[in-house]
């Protein structure tokens, strides 16, 4: 039989050997787990955008796996570190808004990690990633009961207004991410936009980003030319803006955080 799934996603990087020794302190605690590093080009201290990395992936996980998370510029002060039990699935952070999109499950279970026998010891001041989180999740990993890791948890730190808005005709959302290929992913999802615009076709949808409009949504980059600037529904299920064949980021200069909105576009003129 398989091991349980445990991801792991930092802004630790390769160049160094901080995500080795946490696997390696994974393994100590859980000898039959696959690791899955999903991710550890996080920007330093980039909180949100690593919470955008767990929102777009871990739905594609099956149920039972457990989510390693660990962006943490509050490492060695009084912010808590926590686990979730949410969609199925089990969170180990910081509490620092990075597990967000655990915190959306209304059915969502917290619990402090304060039980140091579940640690790593001595625990180190700037390491948290070795000496907590990795332990605790290799724990749970390995069949550890969740309610035993600490005390229920009813106010994590939230990052807010992420979500998408609907003002004037217009669904407003931001760039997330700029991928390797250079697309830009919004929080724009198919869902939300479907029910904005119930009945719209795909082609009567007006995408705004920058200063440049898009009219329509592609089905796919083949669709248009090379250095179209398209709006495709990506794999992640979310609205993504793209050059064919190019970087929308290089090329327009769009980047994250900036606002794109969608709205029914305006009849074009008669011919005649």
């Amino acid at each position: 039989m398989a091991g349980p799934i445990l991801t792991f996603t930092s802004d630790f990087g390769h160049r160094d050997w901080f995500v080795g020794v946490v696997h390696g302190v994974i393994h100590e605690h859980c000898p039959e787990v696959r690791i899955v590093d999903l991710t550890h080009e996080i920007l330093p201290g980039r909180v949100a955008r690593a919470a955008f990395v767990l929102e777009a992936a871990c739905p594609d996980f099956p149920p039972g796996t457990i989510h390693l998370a660990v962006i943490d510029p509050g490492v060695g002060t009084d912010r808590r570190g926590l686990a979730v039990r949410a969609h199925g699935q089990t969170f180990v952070g910081p509490d620092n808004g990075l597990l967000e999109w655990a915190f959306r499950d209304p059915k969502a279970r917290i619990r402090e990690l304060v039980e140091p026998s579940f640690f790593r010891r001595p625990v180190s001041r700037t390491f948290h990633g070795r000496d907590v989180f990795a332990p605790v999740a290799a724990h749970l990993a390995c069949g550890v009961a969740f309610d035993s890791l600490g005390p229920a948890v009813e106010d994590p730190v939230r990052l807010g207004a992420g979500e998408a808005q609907l003002a004037d005709g217009r669904l407003i959302g931001r760039v997330m991410w700029i991928d390797r290929f250079g697309n830009a992913l919004t929080n724009l999802r198919d869902e939300a936009v479907r029910g904005a615009f119930p009945g719209v076709d795909d082609e009567r949808l007006q995408v705004r980003v920058v200063d440049r409009t898009i009219r329509g949504l592609s089905r796919s980059y083949g669709d248009s030319g090379s250095g179209a600037l398209v709006a495709i529904m990506g794999s992640s299920g979310r609205l993504e803006i793209a050059v064919v064949n190019g970087d929308v980021a290089w090329r327009f200069g769009i980047g994250e955080g900036d606002e794109v909105a969608v709205r029914e576009a305006p009849e074009r003129p008669a011919a005649g």
